[in-house]
């Protein structure tokens, strides 16, 4: 099944940009490296909205309730402001590449408020780099060098790719839609992919070491994905993987991965995936 998919190709590549050295915290730095590119990548795309983002919902949640965590109320301030500048930066006619690379990391910061709570993701070393700054602009310079540079070196490895999409974008081809739900996802209690470009749902990974079990299990998270846009809104007909440490981008069709050529087939694996999540 491996070979029939093309996984042998994929495990195969060699990893270019790894995690830079002296990296502690691996895990993460991972993962803000990764919700930080993210970030880096809309930011270049068309009507990125700071106020319709992740990150602002993880803002939107402290600020209901800061005492949840020690000095929330100076961590939210802190980070409001620094998203404040970050969207300043944006907004300059010519960003410097660098400074908008410095911007997305404090998205990233406030976005994983949203996803794992603020409990859990300011009560490490997050929380106490953001107590012990002064005030926003403290916090933005302090940002250590290695996650700039991941984040600068993997973005610039995927611009070839993003330039391509703005090509099709402005040409009126294709359609782009970030972080979208799907009419099943409140069943499953909520979840959003990266990005959906024109037929094509992708998801951003930045792994160094692929393997075919990890291939698997991720091209099951799209099919998930696939199978929750209940009334095909998106008309997705292909699943990506986009990874930037290789750098590679990988495609597959939905016929191929279902080994069913026509929609209506799709169409009746929703409606089955639909009368499962209703009888949970």
């Amino acid at each position: 099944m491996a070979s029939e998919f093309g996984f042998d190709e994929v495990t195969a590549l060699n990893t270019q940009l790894p995690i830079p050295e002296g990296v502690n915290e691996r895990k993460s730095h991972a993962i803000t490296a990764g919700m930080a590119l993210d970030y880096r990548i809309r930011m270049e795309l068309p009507d990125f909205d700071f106020a319709d983002t992740m990150a602002q919902a993880g803002l939107d949640i402290l600020g209901m309730d800061p005492g949840v965590i020690h000095r929330g109320k100076h961590i939210h301030k802190t980070l409001e402001m620094a998203s404040g500048f970050a969207y300043l930066t944006w907004k300059e006619k010519s960003p410097h590449p660098l400074s908008l690379d410095r911007a997305s990391i404090p998205l990233a910061w406030c976005e994983s408020i949203a996803r794992a709570g603020p409990q859990i993701a300011l009560s490490g070393e997050l929380g106490k780099r953001i107590k012990r700054a002064k005030d926003a602009v403290e916090l933005m310079m302090g940002i250590d060098e290695s996650l700039l540079f991941d984040v600068s070196c993997m973005r610039n490895a995927v611009e070839p790719l993003i330039a391509e999409w703005n090509n099709d974008l402005e040409s009126g081809n294709i359609d782009y839609v970030p972080n979208p739900d799907f009419l099943g996802s409140s069943a499953v209690g909520g979840a959003d992919a990266d990005w959906v470009v024109g037929d094509m749902l992708i998801e951003l990974k930045t792994r160094e070491v692929i393997t075919n079990a990890w291939l698997r299990d991720v091209l099951f998270q799209l099919l998930g994905y696939v199978l929750l846009d209940l009334d095909d809104s998106f008309g997705i007909q292909r699943v990506g993987i986009l990874l930037p440490r290789q750098p590679y981008f990988a495609v597959w069709s939905i016929p191929d991965l279902l080994r069913q050529d026509s929609q209506e087939a799709l169409q009746s694996l929703r409606n089955d995936f639909a009368s499962l999540l209703v009888r949970q």
